[in-house]
Order: C-alpha cells, then structure tokens, then sequence
C-alpha cells in the first residue's frame, strides 16, 4: 500500500501524479521522506480536485492546473523547511483557500517574521526564498561587505541614528470563499445538513459530532477551522485521556468546565480515561469536520491527520463484548417476566401474574432475531408485515428511529415460538388501539437519547438477578448469542446470516452483486435458533 493516493516512487525520491481524463498531470516532491511526500501530497490533492472542477466546466487549461499544483507543492515545502528551521507555523504565510492557487483570490499578506533573538533573521530569509534552499545553508549567516573589502563602495557620510521601526501589524488573513464560515461550529452545521439531507448519517451520529466539535472547541480555545494544527489534535487526546468516563452525565455537571471536571475527578481518584473506542470515535468526527472544510475550499494544514493518533487494543472486536451462553438465556427466561410475577408493578418478585407488555417481549424478539436494542424498542406496528404467507420483521428507518447503516435495512421472520406466545396477537390489539408504536410505553428520555434507554433500569437488575455480576455481558450479549447459536449451524450459510444480522458478508460478490435471499430460506435459518423455554 502506497503512502498516500497518487504518490510513487521514482528511484530514490517521491513523485505526485493524477490522470484528467486520461491526461497524466506528475509534479516531483523532491523528497526521499515519507513523511514529507505525504504532506506535500496532500497540498496537490487538494489544489487538483479543485483544478479538475474547473476544468469540468471550461473555466482553466490543464497547463493552468499544472502550474497551480506545483505552486502549492512549493508553497508546502518552503513550510516544511521553514518548520524544520524552528519557524511557528502559525507565522507561516498561508492561504485561506486552495483558489489562491488559480488567482481566485488575494493570498495571505506576509507573516511578521520571527524574532531574531529567538530564531536569527536567516528563518525568515529562508522562508522568502521561492525555492528549496537546504535548511544548513539557510541557518549560516551572511558575511557582512565592510568597505575595506571593495575598491566600489562610495564614501560614506557620517552615520545618523536610525528610529526604531515599529512592529509591522500583522493584516488580517482573506475572507473565506463567500458563503463559507470557517468557525468549526458553522463547518460542522453544514455536514450535518448535508448528512441528514442524504441520509448518510442517522440523528444519533449527528448529535455526537456536534458534541465532539464543542469539547474540541471547549479544550483547545480554538474557533477557527484553519487555526487547527496537530498539536492541538494531540493535547485534545491527552485531555481525553484525563477525562472521567461518565462526566457530564449528571445534572450537577452539565454546566461545568472541563477542567473543573477533571482537577475534581482527580481529586476523588476516581477512574479516569475514556475507553480506546471513544477516543478513536471522537477522532474520526474530527477528522470528517476537518475533511469537509477542505472540501469546501478552505485552507486547512495538510500535516493535520487524527488518525495518527488513533489507539489500538489488544482485544479482538469480537471480544468486545461476551455473549450470552445457552445456559444464561435458560436463566434469563426462568425470571418472573416470563414464569408469573407478583403484579404488573412488582415484576421481579415471583407469582402468578404475567404481562405481555414490551419487558416480556423485547428480550425474546432480541434471542430470536440477533436485532439490535434500538431497532427493536423502536419497530412500529407497520414494521411487522406478511411476505409470501411469512411474518416477518422489516428492520428499516421509520418516523420513531433510524438505523445503524444501509446493510441494517432487512428483513427477519419472526420465529415459531414467539407467534406460539401470541406476539402475532399483541401486534393485532395495538393496531386496533390506533397505535403507531408496537411498544408505545418506551420513550426517549431526551432528545439526544435512544428510545432503547428506557429499559437499561429494569434490564440490568433482571439480569444481575439471573446471571450475578457479569459486566461484561449487556443486552447486546443476545446479539452475539443469536450470531454464535447460527454459525454453529453448518446448513446456515454466511451470506443468509448476514443478511438476517445486517451485516457485510465482505465478499464484493455477494455484498454487490448476490441477490437477497428467499423470505423461507431465512425462516429455516431463524428457525435453527434453539427455543429459549
């Protein structure tokens, strides 16, 4: 695998290259560095995809795209040297938009340079330079020309006292293209737009990158998109990593910064450090908000990349979570729920009384389908429908919820069991109570939460009651459980598996071009799960 798209090897160095239609634009990076070639890389990429629009509508010459490309590859290397010679990077002379390659706009004014008593005046002479310069030679200072040394030099008048110059201020950097702010925020507005118009993102994903945009914001003091380099993407993870797990889930902390949150957390020497899939979850939103302003032409720093910071675990994703065993579901389905309870409000407590409401039925749909908590509690009695005499769940986006990805979009026959029990009856009363809502009684407990919330309270204590203390086992165990119990079945193939699951068979074959598969041929594999009692 290549280090970035469009980059080769030619001999000992890197080069760029993009076809146009067939038409080959190459620009050397000059560099043996890996690191380096990557970052130029993407300064040509960026300066390219919009070269090509242009080009797509007649408004530039390929030769025009050319020169832009290895303009913004110049300008990158003299940034790469520059940093390299201990200039700031905030200092360095940018653009606020790939345009400036094509003259669409004004570049960025001149930065003040560095001091020189902190980084010499040759920094900045480097910097001038247009072309590569080796950062050695760009550090030694000029010999001065004393005019003993040239027979040329006119005679000098006496030396009057120079004023001090005053600091250049520094002028404000271009406005962004017009109709783009550059506040993250704003950015992060407009991708959700986008997301929600095109249903490539579901409302919960929406709302997590907003939050994650606001805690960067919050940690770093950043409001400017193009202000973000990776020292910030890397303090933001540190911050993460002092960070209670559950902070800010409680009213009393909502309101409170976070440093307040952690100097407390740290005080109480509680456990602190999000786990490894929250903190690469927040770095891919990151990394999609930072990918979105580029697309919109606004300058970001090519060296930023989140997923150099990314962690890795040692546990298998398979172990994520444990599942269910046989034995536990036994126990499970052996609770009051479901062999009689004292009443309708004491559930728990043994007795004669069983209530077929949505704590007696969500459990069983989930041993008997694999689905997930959410597409679950949220199926409505539309979802539950007849295909070739079969009933069967239709898991798919309605009005109460969305799901996790296309692939989850399936349907799934319900098993022999469960219509045994009478769930084909229930389903039958709530429609003729006009409800919408096969399970009418869950709701969301706010905006931002999942309808599958309302039953983590009773869940966790009838589970605890059955199995004891198990924490790595949650609702979702039964997902695995139905997952295991199927692939134990050698007559159940992998690809009528993954379809009953919502999953990618990660065979381009059957997950592009395999058809789907009969609704009996799904019930025969539904029905290969053992009866829970």
């Amino acid at each position: 695998m290549g280090i970035a798209n469009y980059v080769f090897r030619r001999g000992r160095l890197y080069v760029w290259r993009r076809l146009y239609r067939g038409q080959a634009v190459q620009i050397p990076l000059s560099t043996a560095n890996p690191f380096e070639a990557k970052r130029l890389a993407g300064a040509a990429f960026s300066v390219s995809t919009l070269g090509w629009n242009l080009l797509d509508r007649g408004e530039a010459e390929l030769s025009t795209v050319r020169d832009a490309v290895r303009a913004a590859v110049k300008h990158e290397r003299v940034a790469i040297d520059y940093e390299a010679a201990g200039g700031n990077p905030a200092t360095f002379p940018g653009v606020s938009a790939f345009y400036f390659f094509f003259g669409l706009t004004a570049s960025d004014d001149e930065p003040e340079r560095p001091k020189p008593d902190a980084q010499g005046p040759e920094i900045a002479d480097a910097v001038k330079t247009p072309t590569r310069p080796p950062v050695s030679s760009a550090l030694k200072p000029t010999p001065a020309t004393t005019p003993a040394q040239t027979s040329e030099t006119p005679p000098q008048k006496a030396a009057q006292p120079v004023p001090a110059a005053s600091p250049r201020a520094r002028k404000p950097r271009p406005a962004a293209p017009a109709g783009f702010s550059t506040r993250i925020a704003d950015v992060v507005t407009r991708m959700s737009a986008t997301h929600a118009r095109t249903g490539r993102a579901n409302a919960k994903t929406l709302t997590q990158m907003r939050v994650i945009a606001d805690l960067f914001c919050e940690i770093t003091g950043l409001d400017d998109v193009r202000d973000v380099r990776q020292t910030h993407l890397a303090g933001f993870v540190a911050t993460l990593d002092r960070l209670p797990p559950a902070y800010r889930r409680s009213a009393a902390e909502r309101d409170k910064p976070i440093m307040t949150i952690i100097a407390e957390a740290e005080a109480s020497r509680v456990k602190c450090g999000l786990s490894v899939a929250t903190v690469n979850r927040n770095l891919v939103h990151l990394g999609k908000v930072l990918k979105a302003a580029q697309a919109e032409g606004l300058r970001i720093d090519p060296s930023v990349n989140p997923s150099l910071l990314r962690r890795y675990s040692k546990r298998a994703a398979k172990d994520d979570r444990d599942p269910f065993t046989p034995d536990d579901v036994r126990q499970i389905f052996g609770a009051p729920v479901w062999t009689g309870c004292k009443s309708a409000k004491r559930r728990r407590k043994p007795g004669s009384v069983v209530v077929k409401d949505w704590l007696y039925w969500v459990p069983l749909i989930a041993a008997y389908t694999g689905a997930r908590r959410e597409e679950i509690c949220g199926l409505e009695t539309a979802d539950v429908e007849d295909e070739d005499g079969i009933p069967i769940f239709r898991i798919r986006v309605n009005a109460r919820r969305g799901i996790k990805n296309a692939q989850s979009e399936r349907r799934v026959p319900i098993h022999s069991h469960l219509i045994e029990l009478g769930f084909l009856d229930y389903v039958r009363d709530q429609r003729e109570r006009k409800r919408a809502h096969l399970f009418h009684d869950l709701k969301r407990k706010s905006a931002e939460s999942q309808i599958g919330d309302s039953i983590d309270y009773m869940w966790r204590h009838i589970q605890a009651d059955r199995l004891g203390p198990q924490p790595g086992k949650t609702f979702h165990s039964f997902r695995h459980y139905a997952v295991q119990g199927l692939r134990a079945e050698s007559d159940v193939e992998k690809h009528i598996r993954a379809e009953l699951f919502g999953h990618l068979v990660g065979d381009i074959e059957d997950d592009r071009y395999g058809g789907q598969a009969s609704v009996a041929t799904l019930r025969a594999a539904v029905e290969a799960l053992p009866r829970v009692f």
